[in-house]
C-alpha cells in the first residue's frame, strides 16, 4: 500500500470514529428519563405534591433540577403539607396555605438527586389545629440523575 492510500484510509477511519463519538453523545442525551411523579391526598385529591425532575422552578429563578411543587386544589379551609426524603433521610416539610385561589408552592429540599437514589414524598391535609388527614405517600427510585 502506498503513502497516498494509507493517508486516505487514516482520514476515512478518523472521520468514522469522530462521527460515531458524536452520534453516541447525541443518543445519550435523548435517552434521559423523566423521573417526575405526583402524590395526591386521599378522599377527593384536594392536595398534591409533584416531584419535578427538571422544570421551570420558582418564578424568576430559571430552570431547576429536582424540586417539589405543592398544590391546594380545594377551597375547604385546610392547608396542604408535603414531606420529603431521599434514601430514607428526612429532608423536612413545607406547607401550602394559599388555598384554591393561591399559587402553588415551589420547594427545593433535594439538591441534586443521583441516579439510583430513592425519592419519597408524603402529602397531607391539615386544619387550624394542625391535625393531619387524608395522607398519602409514594417513593420512587431515580433512573437517571
Amino acid at each position: 500500500m502506498n503513502i497516498r492510500a494509507m493517508a486516505t484510509r487514516a482520514v476515512v477511519t478518523t472521520s468514522a470514529v469522530a462521527a460515531a463519538v458524536m452520534l453516541a453523545g447525541t443518543q445519550s442525551a435523548s435517552a434521559s428519563v423523566d423521573d417526575s411523579f405526583a402524590v395526591a391526598t386521599t378522599g377527593g385529591k384536594c392536595g398534591q405534591v409533584n416531584f419535578v425532575d427538571y422544570g421551570p422552578g420558582a418564578p424568576g429563578g430559571g430552570n431547576n433540577d429536582d424540586y417539589a411543587v405543592i398544590h391546594d386544589y380545594c377551597s375547604d379551609g385546610k392547608g396542604v403539607r408535603a414531606y420529603a426524603w431521599v434514601d430514607g433521610k428526612y429532608l423536612g416539610a413545607k406547607n401550602n396555605t394559599s388555598g384554591l385561589k393561591g399559587n402553588p408552592v415551589v420547594w427545593d429540599p433535594f439538591g441534586n438527586v443521583k441516579s439510583g437514589s430513592s425519592v419519597g414524598l408524603k402529602v397531607c391535609l391539615f386544619n387550624t389545629s394542625n391535625t393531619l388527614s387524608n395522607c398519602a405517600s409514594y417513593t420512587k427510585t431515580r433512573v437517571d440523575g
